[in-house]
């Protein structure tokens, strides 16, 4: 049964410019949130629980970031090179120069730099391509799942915890919106439209690793499941896979011609970033509050049932009948959108020494991301799952104890908020769902805000 049923089936152009709206009012209303808390006033009434960020420079040149009472930043270019943004900028400017370059930036790959650079804007105007590109990406993906979900369910996207990063220049948003239409050309069969997007996208951000063996594993268990030959096996991991090994071999050309000593320095500069394989240690740890109340939830609640998932999708897939059945499209996304995110966790673990930096933003901003919530939003679950995340949810808050529930962290609430609404809303009372989905959402704008000014004045939440 339907919640908050259609009475019409709307077309598809209609849909989408609906769902883009939706989108341009989560932003504006962010923008207008974030413009108030800029007002002394308005600040001062609310500073207890919106403590901002205060760099704080040493003498010999180092510097860190202190908590403070003080409002929000205007939004002004200068304010807008933070974090990794300076790198792209740099990139931008010099392309890899030695003689400006920093040989870290190696890891960051140029295709969003290169945009950036032929659009001539400054990083305010980058901003707005940003959330244009996302907007564009995002409604790509809702166009996938139009006639299988209630409208409501758009609305997921509004509660996704960093919709910040698009909306700052990161490459995210173009990594999000060439993958959509990679992810699209897939789901339709369109290879040319897979292959382009996806080779884009493996020339924005390096997941060309996790993508290689994301695409290894589910063309292993497609053949599998249909009892495929080898010469049919190897035709279609072939296919697969070309777009990202043709992205990630024009990144190293383009590297290596503007100076790079090796060919895969993307992969050497990770030394520069503190990435080496290492086995993870305990607890796991995090630069970022922030960061630390999207990521640890996450891992704690969808991580082991999604290896459990995958296990079973192996056993299955091995005992499947000498007749055999073709994955369909959307099985094939679903276990590629599984794997990419298990494979982020996978390497984070192995490579961070137990610290989980910057996977709030790499594990939720991804178009697969967005295709798992709509598509487990989408169908039924076994009890059993349910039981089971509602098991790892405790679980999840157990180990999260020592988090401080302030402002700063709502990532954890916001998170929470989506997990519940994507596994149990065939569970609760319609206007349970309601008043959940409106709560996270208007929880989400407060967030937003906050982050985007974290980002202006150098808070630890985007390493």
């Amino acid at each position: 049964m339907k919640l908050f049923p259609d009475r019409q089936e709307p077309s598809a152009p209609r849909t989408l410019i609906h769902f883009s709206l939706v989108l341009v009012l989560f932003f504006s209303a962010t923008a207008v949130t974030h413009l108030f808390l800029q007002n002394e006033h308005i600040y001062s009434i609310c500073k207890s629980f919106v403590k901002t960020y205060e760099m704080i420079k040493n003498d010999d040149g180092s510097w860190y970031a202190d908590r403070t009472e003080k409002p929000f930043m205007r939004i002004e270019n200068n304010n807008l090179l933070s974090w990794d943004a300076e790198h792209y900028d740099n990139i931008r400017q010099h392309l890899y120069d030695s003689r400006h370059s920093w040989v870290g930036e190696y890891a960051f790959f140029p295709l969003f730099s290169l945009l950036w650079k032929g659009l001539h804007v400054g990083p305010a105007g980058i901003c707005l391509v940003n959330l244009l590109l996302f907007i564009v990406g995002a409604a790509i993906m809702v166009s996938l799942f139009r006639k299988q979900i209630p409208r409501w369910m758009y609305l997921l996207v509004l509660c996704m915890p960093f919709l910040v990063i698009y909306a700052i220049p990161y490459s995210e948003a173009l990594f999000f919106l060439t993958t959509a239409i990679g992810l699209f050309g897939l789901a339709k069969g369109k290879y040319s439209m897979y292959f382009v997007g996806f080779s884009l996208a493996s020339m924005t951000r390096a997941a060309g690793n996790i993508l290689l063996v994301a695409w290894l594993i589910t063309d292993i268990l497609a053949a599998l499941a249909a009892h495929k030959g080898w010469k049919t096996f190897l035709r279609d991991t072939a296919l697969h896979l070309a777009p990202v090994v043709t992205g990630g071999a024009l990144v190293m050309l383009f590297q290596h011609l503007r100076g790079a000593e090796h060919w895969f320095e993307y992969i050497i500069a990770q030394k520069e970033w503190n990435k080496e394989l290492s086995l993870p240690t305990w607890p796991l740890t995090d630069w970022s509050n922030e960061g630390e109340s999207v990521t640890k939830p996450l891992l704690f609640i969808l991580f082991i049932p999604a290896l459990a998932w995958l296990a079973l999708s192996l056993f299955r897939s091995a005992q499947a009948p000498k007749n055999g059945n073709d994955f369909d499209s959307r099985q094939q996304l679903r276990l590629l959108s599984v794997l990419f995110f298990v494979g982020n966790i996978v390497l984070a673990l192995f490579t961070q020494k137990g610290c989980m930096y910057s996977q709030a933003r790499l594990l939720t901003c991804t178009p697969f991301f967005l295709f798992l919530i709509l598509d487990m939003a989408s169908h039924e679950h076994h009890r059993l799952w349910d039981y089971t995340l509602a098991a790892f949810i405790v679980l999840s808050l157990v180990l999260c104890r020592h988090m401080q529930f302030h402002t700063y962290t709502l990532g954890l609430p916001i998170t929470l908020g989506l997990i519940l609404l994507v596994f149990f809303h065939r569970r609760m009372p319609d206007w349970l769902t309601k008043t959940l989905l409106a709560v996270t959402c208007l929880l989400n704008i407060f967030w937003t805000a906050y982050l985007f000014n974290c980002f202006m004045n150098g808070g630890w939440i985007f390493t």
